[in-house]
């Protein structure tokens, strides 16, 4: 036989708040705490740990679903007040009971999980997401090896609060380290505790919450008789705060000590060298210059590879431009053929090898003694690429031009960083410098080297080979 159905009169409306009133009788309250959210539940409240606590119970709101849900009530209500009340055994399905074991999870997984092994995770991240980016792989490797493995790595992520986020960052500050260097450090630390944000193990970076941030104030400005503004001071450039650093670092080497260094280098060092100051490029990008990348009159150079910690890479910003050489250049280019365009595709190699230079740290020996050798003061190899930049600037070559030559975007770094070489005037692009050198670039016929020759002694040479890691002679520039 079919079970009879109710009848709809004795199923509660929603929001209802009085039962259906019996003959002649008033409809009496629901009971307190009793609420009709919903068509197929109860609702019943309490108040939990100090806040107010709603759960469904599962039925139709008749009379019968009403008095179950106030004796659920009354039994929660009591277990409270004995301090022995189990929201899981009561409501298992609740979603504070899953919130409950899922923030009691993190919890333990941010008590166990260190920033060592997060770190460690964001390598392989990195590694996996920037499968070409070697060099900066190897930097990160090494930043969290030798500083933050040993300083943060035995932390949980909850214990590098902003405070000593902010504590760590001007610790190194204090040790006199520049921003790109600080900038190096903090990326895989910040890294670590976005992964830790992912997780769930804390709320938010420490990273993102301590950024300094400037406070940007108006300023009075007067008006002059014509209503124009009149400014006491001048008005701030929109150059990057990296180009001040660039600025400080350009330390050329001046006419009479780039004779007296090329003077004291053999061979194809010099002829490297030579064109190194004539050329512009990068330590990374000399070593990589390729035959093929020289154009048929050897006036020209195609600029799309570099070389660095024994990785082969594209160009800073990843792009290729192409350079015209200057005469002295030109010269070492025509005295390198003769040594190396027969024997294989790389222009400049090792004397002593025959082979490609296998890294910078080779070439700065060479550069170290003949400076010495020369009696002139110390400077890393890469200033031959500032070399180059003063002399075209001196020479009123505009700082676009110089900027295409070097591979910048624009000449707004080349005027800052060496505006206190450049010359006034304008000249025709590449033209300006062959009138104010051309007695020194005449003369470069007689300085290059036709005969290869090696200048270290065997015992020399292996002490290089058996040298440190290999020293980044890169800028940021």
């Amino acid at each position: 036989m079919a079970k009879a159905k109710r009848a709809p009169s004795e199923i509660l409306p929603i929001g209802a708040t009085h039962f259906p009133a019996k003959g002649n009788a008033d409809p009496q309250p629901l009971p307190a705490g009793i609420t009709i959210r919903s068509k197929r539940s109860v609702q019943i409240e309490f108040m939990w740990q100090g806040r107010r606590s709603t759960e469904s119970l599962p039925g139709a709101p008749d009379v019968e679903a009403v008095a179950r849900a106030v004796t659920k009530r009354q039994s929660v209500v009591d277990e409270i007040a004995l301090g022995v009340f189990d929201y899981a055994r009561h409501f298992p399905n609740s979603r504070k009971v899953r919130r409950a074991e899922e923030r009691q999870a993190r919890a333990e997984a941010a008590t166990s999980c260190t920033m060592g092994e997060l770190l460690e995770e964001w390598l392989q991240r990195y590694a996996l997401d920037n499968p070409h980016n070697r060099n900066t792989l190897d930097t990160h490797k090494e930043v969290v090896a030798s500083r933050l493995a040993p300083s943060l790595g035995f932390l949980a992520p909850k214990d590098i609060t902003v405070d000593k986020y902010v504590q760590y960052r001007a610790s190194l500050r204090a040790e006199g380290l520049s921003d790109s260097r600080i900038s190096n450090i903090l990326t895989p630390l910040r890294g670590a505790l976005s992964m830790a944000v992912e997780r769930g193990l804390i709320a938010s970076s420490p990273a993102h919450s301590s950024a300094p941030t400037k406070q940007r104030r108006s300023k009075k400005v007067e008006l002059n008789d014509r209503g124009e503004p009149s400014f006491s001071e001048p008005l701030p450039t929109t150059l990057d705060p990296a180009y001040q650093h660039a600025a400080k670092s350009a330390d050329p080497l001046n006419d009479s000590e780039r004779a007296s260094v090329l003077a004291k280098l053999v061979g194809q060092v010099r002829n490297l060298f030579l064109f190194a100051f004539w050329s512009g490029l990068r330590t990374g990008e000399l070593i990589a210059l390729r035959w093929c990348d020289v154009s048929a009159d050897r006036k020209r150079i195609l600029v799309r590879l570099s070389y660095s910690k024994r990785h082969f890479t594209t160009t800073k910003g990843r792009r290729a431009r192409w350079v015209d050489l200057t005469p002295p250049a030109v010269a070492a280019l025509n005295a390198q053929w003769a040594l190396t365009g027969d024997a294989g595709r790389w222009v400049f190699n090792n004397p002593r090898t025959r082979q490609r230079w296998q890294n910078s740290q080779r070439l700065r020996v060479h550069w170290i003694r003949a400076l010495e050798a020369a009696g002139v003061r110390y400077r890393k190899p890469y200033q031959t690429r500032h070399t180059y930049a003063s002399l075209m600037v001196s020479a009123g070559e505009s700082p676009e031009w110089v900027a295409e030559q070097m591979g910048h975007l624009d000449g707004r770094l080349v005027a800052h960083v060496y505006g206190r070489w450049m010359a006034p005037g304008k000249a025709v692009p590449g033209q300006a410098a062959a009138a104010v050198y051309q007695q020194e670039w005449a003369a470069a016929e007689g300085l290059v080297a036709r005969v290869d020759e090696v200048e270290l002694a065997e015992v020399g040479e292996r002490e290089v080979e058996a040298g440190g890691p290999e020293e980044d002679d890169e800028e940021d520039f």
